[in-house]
This record gives C-alpha cells, sequence and structure tokens, in this order.
C-alpha cells in the first residue's frame, strides 16, 4: 500500500475514528458531499500541521488518496464532487507555512508554436503531422497533458483519444468526444463534446488534423483502436517523455529557454490567448473544461461561439505569455 493510503488509513481510524474506505453515491445530498470535503481538508491540514510534511508533498498524498479510492471503489472521496475549497486552502496552508518555489512554467503562444512547428516539424511526414494536430489541439482546446499524451498503463489507455473520438471534422470545425474533467471520471465514458473552430491566424487545429488524415490515414476498421494522435511506424499514442522533450526542443528552436515550458505550456497559453482576445474568466474556465458540465451545456447553447473562441484562441497575437493563467494546474 501506498504510503499516500497507509496515512489517509492511519488519519481516518486512528484519529478520527471513521472509515477510510468511503464511497459515496454521486447522488447524495449536497451536505453529505461537504462533509467528505471537510474530511479531505483535515486530512492535508493533519499531514502539513502534524506530520510536517511540506504543503505540495500534501497535495500529491491527497491527489494519491483520491486516485487509490477510484480504482477500489469506483468513484473519488466525496462522491466525485470538485472540491472547490480544497485548492484555497492549500493556497493558505502555503503562506502560513511556505513552500519550495515551484519552477515557473510559462505559456505558449499560438504566433510562438506556429513559429517553432514551422522550424522543426515537416506537415508532410506522417510523424511531424501527428504532433502539429496534438499540440495545435492542445493549445486551441485548452487540453490537459494526459489528454493528448498517452502512457502504456491503464489509466492512460482510458483517457487516450482514439481516431474514432474524432466525430466530426469540417472545413469549419471538428468536434472530439473526450472524457470529462478530471474530478467528475465517475462518470463513465467520453461524454465531453471538444469543439474548435478552423480558420485561427496563427494556429488551425482543424487543418492540423485534417492535413494528418490526409498523410497518415487510419486504417480501415481500425478507428477503436488507432489513437487519435500517434507514431505510425508503431500505432502508439505520443508518449509524455516524448512529448514534454519535443517541447523544450521546439522552444530552443525560437530562442526561447526550454527550462520554463513543458507540456502544461500548451493549456496555459490557450488560457492566456484566449483572455487576450477578450473572453472572461468565466468563458476561459469554461472553454477550459474546468467544470465538465458546464461546458457541455455551454456547447449545446452556443456551439457556434464555442467556435469563434477556439478560432480566436488560434488568432490572437500575446506579447507575453507568461503564465498569466498558471493556476490551471489546480484543477
Amino acid at each position: 500500500m501506498m504510503v499516500s493510503v497507509k496515512a489517509w488509513f492511519a488519519f481516518c481510524q486512528e484519529i478520527m475514528g471513521t472509515q477510510a474506505d468511503r464511497p459515496l453515491d454521486p447522488n447524495e445530498p449536497l451536505w453529505a458531499k461537504l462533509e467528505e470535503e471537510w474530511l479531505a481538508m483535515r486530512y492535508i491540514c493533519a499531514l502539513v500541521e502534524d506530520r510536517g510534511i511540506a504543503v505540495e508533498s500534501a497535495r500529491v498524498y491527497f491527489a494519491s488518496v483520491q486516485g487509490w479510492h477510484a480504482r477500489e471503489h469506483g468513484v473519488k472521496l466525496a462522491g466525485g464532487l470538485k472540491l472547490e475549497r480544497l485548492p484555497q486552502m492549500l493556497k493558505g496552508l502555503r503562506r502560513i507555512h511556505g513552500e519550495f518555489a515551484r519552477p515557473l512554467r510559462r505559456g505558449i503562444s499560438p504566433l510562438m508554436l506556429k513559429k517553432a512547428m514551422d522550424f522543426l516539424l515537416d506537415p508532410n511526414d506522417p510523424a511531424d503531422a501527428n504532433v502539429r494536430a496534438a499540440l495545435a489541439t492542445a493549445l486551441q482546446g485548452l487540453l490537459r497533458s494526459a489528454e493528448y499524451s498517452g502512457e502504456n498503463n491503464a489509466a492512460g489507455k482510458k483517457l487516450m483519444l482514439l481516431r474514432d473520438d474524432l466525430v466530426q471534422l469540417t472545413d469549419k470545425q471538428m468536434v472530439v468526444m473526450m472524457h470529462p474533467c478530471k474530478n467528475m471520471h465517475h462518470l463513465g465514458g467520453k461524454t465531453c463534446p471538444l469543439v474548435i473552430g478552423a480558420g485561427g491566424t496563427h494556429l488551425d487545429a482543424v487543418w492540423e488534423v485534417a492535413n494528418m488524415l490526409k498523410v497518415d490515414p487510419t486504417p480501415v476498421g481500425a478507428g477503436m483502436s488507432t489513437p487519435l494522435f500517434r507514431v505510425p511506424s508503431t500505432n502508439k499514442p505520443l508518449g509524455y517523455a516524448f512529448l514534454q522533450d519535443l517541447t523544450k526542443r521546439l522552444m530552443v528552436s525560437i530562442g526561447e529557454d526550454p527550462s520554463f515550458f513543458g507540456t502544461h505550456s500548451y493549456r496555459i497559453g490557450g488560457a492566456t490567448a484566449l483572455f487576450a482576445a477578450g473572453a472572461n474568466e468565466t468563458v476561459i474556465r469554461t472553454m477550459g473544461r474546468w467544470s465538465s458540465d458546464l461546458h457541455r451545456l455551454y456547447v449545446r447553447a452556443c456551439f457556434d461561439q464555442c467556435c469563434e473562441w477556439t478560432r480566436l484562441a488560434g488568432s490572437a497575437t500575446v506579447s507575453e505569455v507568461s503564465g498569466t493563467f498558471d493556476e490551471v494546474d489546480y484543477y
């Protein structure tokens, strides 16, 4: 059993006098879910204040507990409720107890990515075309790292986008069905539509995906076994380590310091580009699927506006993408 889970059992049983296994039906009333959130907050505080664990380490401990609970019971703590108060409590703990400085991560602007891709990645090469499509989609779609990279494990295979998940591709837009946000995986299935509009001035993920399918077509009848973004020679998904290293090489090619960039820089850059294009915080959080339920309602009610915002994300000129929305790490 992982150290974090052992600590959770000890906290629940020895300190709180309650069960560590806490599968809660997502249909339970809100007050019951909030009591579970309170227990989770107490656990993190106990790690920091009683055991002297660093705040960031305590956050990782709790994330591990959530992963264990989801694997064991099919649902995270608090019935899968998005724990809105927990990130704010962590910020408060950092102010009180301090924390090791996190490495600064900058966002990648649409123009930066376009210049770097044109310098290093040939759109006519099948392998490069897959990478270009993945990175453009990641920025315009505000994707989390795990949503466009793939790992050869159970969790990675569950999240991995497949060619058959691309349910619409026209000269105006594309729609990809994906899993809900990370706090709502208990809902099951790829039920959240990612909608991206075509025609971005600097980046156009719709064109990149169409080009990818032209130079690297899906094998007949293999759409459910072919990663959306893949290595053509092996049919394996683009790996996280590969994309992390490639991101740094792309930034070096345009004269940027690679230490400031990683796979999360596309999500940060996409959010910042939306802000530069005039989107308010509510739109940015909705487009970034901080709440998948809200995102699905927005797509249903405002499909054309969703296409327009993503097109603008590929068109925005951003003078300095230094991490305006670096808090996306917590959502």
